[in-house]
């Protein structure tokens, strides 16, 4: 092969064919290289981030599609929530009926055969979304009579929780048998509940 006809650049046009199929070859990859590094590349990157924002939607739209599918059963759920709500807030005793659930608290006591000593109201505590209302209790009767007391509260149509249970031996009694039976003095703190949007 004669390398001296391909030395001037100038005489291109009238060198072999495979010299100029070389140098046109080797042209069109520099063409190519610097088109694909001055443009298509920032092409490609704008694709796979358009590809990632497209895969991004298309969960998007799945998660919203399935919340839009059930969308039915979120509102009868959130009707029926609303509705065990309501129920829930109307046992909560309203400031005109404190009065009138120490009336009860008094008749589950004489119904059980316990003897209230006293009872009274302490200081209100807020809380959340609901204000809380302590009631004191001191009371004497047998195992029997507390257990049947503490029955009868749970059993009222308003909220009422019973906590910081003291119980001590205060003397025996006879019971209508003649039998003697150990009574037992007792405190609790009895807590009913108001919403508070009530109070406002």
């Amino acid at each position: 092969m004669d390398l001296s006809k391909y030395q001037d650049i100038n005489t291109i046009g009238s060198w072999p064919l495979p010299g100029k199929i070389f140098v046109i070859v080797i042209v069109m990859l520099i063409v190519l290289g610097l088109g694909y590094y001055f443009d298509t590349s920032d092409q490609i990157s704008q694709l796979e981030s358009e590809q990632t924002k497209e895969q991004q939607l298309l969960t998007e739209f799945r998660t919203k599609y399935k919340k839009a599918a059930n969308l039915q059963a979120y509102r009868d759920q959130m009707a029926e929530m609303q509705e065990t709500f309501k129920s829930l807030l109307q046992q909560l005793p309203k400031n005109t009926e404190i009065p009138g659930l120490l009336d009860e608290i008094s008749y589950a006591a004489s119904g059980a055969g316990v003897e209230l000593l006293s009872h009274k109201y302490l200081a209100e505590a807020k809380k959340e979304f609901y204000i809380e209302k302590p009631i004191q209790i001191l009371a004497t009767g047998s195992y029997h009579q507390i257990a049947d007391f503490v029955s009868r509260i749970s059993g009222l149509p308003r909220i009422v929780t019973l906590h910081d249970f003291k119980i001590s031996p205060s003397g025996g009694k006879k019971n209508q048998q003649g039998d003697n039976t150990e009574n037992l003095s007792f405190s609790v703190l009895a807590k009913t509940y108001r919403y508070e949007a009530e109070g406002e």
